[in-house]
């Protein structure tokens, strides 16, 4: 059926064609012996290909129960496809030794960043690693001492450089942000003022609906999506405001599903949106960053690498200066790795209610 078999080497005839007599009919009819059980793979045999199938079975099973994002799925997808066209489908999972990865990390584009890098790196260590784990490998294989995530050093290094390539860091000034909001209407200054209140970014903004937001209540309190971390900021009077004047503009929505996105584009589509294509890869559809880098473009502040998620670097700037990190951490949805937030039960609203006037001050002053 178009497709090489291998039932051993020529060394054991005999146990090749007593092989190929067992698998011989779930071929002829189409299927792989290996993947309806009929015959358990060596874990020797393993290649490559069967090894990134496995393991990406394995990952579908976890995002359909929502264990980890399409996104990320789509993420071990590509570095997947990317091993087996390296290496070949038939390269041994057992074999492969450090020279091997060694030669596969020079071979990624030198156009990636450590960001990159450092997620190809992980991925492809972690489907190794499930799969000893599942009993499919004897052991993990040397990766050699080169292939890993590059260190925080590395990382800080090619941030200076590309701070001094693009001439600045990526925030904005309170001119800036204030020459953005007297050039724009609807949801597009609905979602600046969102970003720069409490620290929202492109899906945050999309994704926000009236099941957990209302327009009279001064609160956002809703876990990220990303991360399922608490957060919590305090609504100001202008950003409710910008939200429910795009709310009755909103025009009827395309899909009845999206009935509760609080903004909506001119064609009734969410204004931003994930979508899977055939392949199984995840496309973003982020109408924010395409209409902000026309508003940045139009403003003149239009600058590299700054874009709409740019506003919840400013906020976490200017926030930061209120001297109470945890508030701030609170109000943008990060993480608190300390044993302080294993002990600490809640957070006063008043410290959050602090961190945003001193962030309404810096951009309308008093």
């Amino acid at each position: 059926k178009g497709k090489q078999w291998s039932f051993g080497v020529w060394a054991d005839p005999e146990s090749a064609l007593a092989k190929y007599l067992d698998q011989v009919d779930e071929i002829q009819a189409g299927r792989d012996p290996r993947r309806t059980g009929v015959v358990r793979v060596s874990s020797n045999e393993l290649t490559v290909a069967d090894l990134c199938n496995l393991f990406l079975e394995r990952q579908r099973q976890r995002a359909d129960a929502g264990k980890i994002t399409n996104r990320h799925f789509s993420d071990c997808l590509k570095s997947c496809r990317r091993l087996v066209a390296h290496f070949g489908k038939f390269m041994r999972a057992t074999s492969m030794t450090a020279k091997d990865f060694q030669a596969y990390q020079a071979a990624f584009p030198p156009s990636w960043g450590t960001s990159m890098i450092g997620g190809e790196v992980q991925r492809t260590r972690s489907s190794f690693k499930w799969a000893f784990e599942a009993d499919l490998i004897p052991h993990v294989p040397n990766f050699g001492p080169d292939f890993r995530k590059p260190n925080k050093s590395e990382a800080r290094r090619e941030k200076q450089q590309r701070e001094r390539k693009r001439g600045g860091k990526l925030d904005f000034t309170a001119a800036e942000v204030n020459a953005m909001l007297e050039q724009s209407k609807g949801w597009l200054r609905a979602c600046i003022l969102l970003g720069i209140n409490g620290g929202m970014g492109n899906a945050d903004c999309g994704r926000l609906a009236t099941d957990f937001y209302s327009v009279t209540d001064d609160w956002y309190d809703l876990p990220r999506e990303k991360t399922g971390i608490s957060r919590r900021f305090r609504v100001w009077t202008e950003t409710a405001e910008a939200i429910h004047a795009a709310m009755m503009q909103r025009p009827i929505p395309k899909d009845d599903a999206h009935d509760l996105l609080c903004f909506l584009t001119s064609h009734g589509m969410p204004i931003w949106w994930q979508g899977t294509k055939p392949d199984g890869t995840v496309f973003l559809c982020d109408n924010v960053g395409k209409a902000f880098a026309r508003l940045t473009t139009k403003c003149g502040i239009d600058k590299d690498g700054r874009g709409f998620y740019s506003l919840r670097r400013t906020f976490e700037t200017v926030a930061g200066n209120t001297k109470d990190q945890v508030a701030v951490d609170v109000c943008m949805g990060h993480k608190d790795n300390s044993m302080a937030a294993v002990y600490r039960q809640g957070i006063d609203d008043k410290r959050l209610i602090d961190v945003s006037q001193h962030v309404h001050k810096w951009l309308f002053g008093k």
